[in-house]
């Protein structure tokens, strides 16, 4: 094999560079391209037990949560067409002079990031966000937390 790339499927922008170089490339012949990725869902049946048990010792676990914001979606769907995510899926718009709905992550979402990633990489939407879950958060995780939300609430107008 003369042309071999070896590309992992969570990394959204390295599947497309990788893409567009077997297709534009000078080499006439095969062209393979194997990714590699871990099934999410399997992966979520093998690390459930395990983190549940963190969580009953009363350990720190943190997981990643993705979502989208409803005030930036703008209800084109093309997030849903590309990814082909089960916990992708549409919900009422909350603003009532906008009549599409808009995307919305439910509560299965394993967190593997594909979702904004493809949105991203495509530059579909800018709506997907990140956010890190803590669970049993440490003493000063906590105090940080209070802080910053005495601060939100004070730079909040009334």
């Amino acid at each position: 094999m003369q042309w071999l790339r070896t590309v992992t499927t969570y990394e959204v922008e390295n599947v497309r560079k990788t893409l567009v170089d077997a297709f534009t490339s000078d080499f006439n012949g095969l062209k393979v391209i194997v990714a590699e990725g871990e099934c999410q869902l399997e992966r979520q049946r093998r690390i459930k037990p395990w983190l549940a048990n963190l969580l009953k010792q009363g350990k720190r676990v943190e997981r990643v949560k993705y979502g989208v914001d409803e005030d930036v979606c703008n209800g084109d769907h093309a997030c849903i067409r590309l990814s082909g995510c089960p916990t992708l899926t549409l919900k009422d718009n909350p603003d009532p002079l906008k009549v599409d709905p808009v995307a919305t992550v439910i509560d299965g979402c394993v967190g593997c990031g594909l979702c904004g990633a493809n949105a991203h990489a495509a530059t579909l939407c800018p709506s997907f966000y990140r956010a890190e879950v803590v669970q049993n958060p440490r003493w000063h995780e906590r105090l940080l937390a209070g802080l910053r939300r005495s601060v939100v609430r004070v730079l909040q107008p009334a």
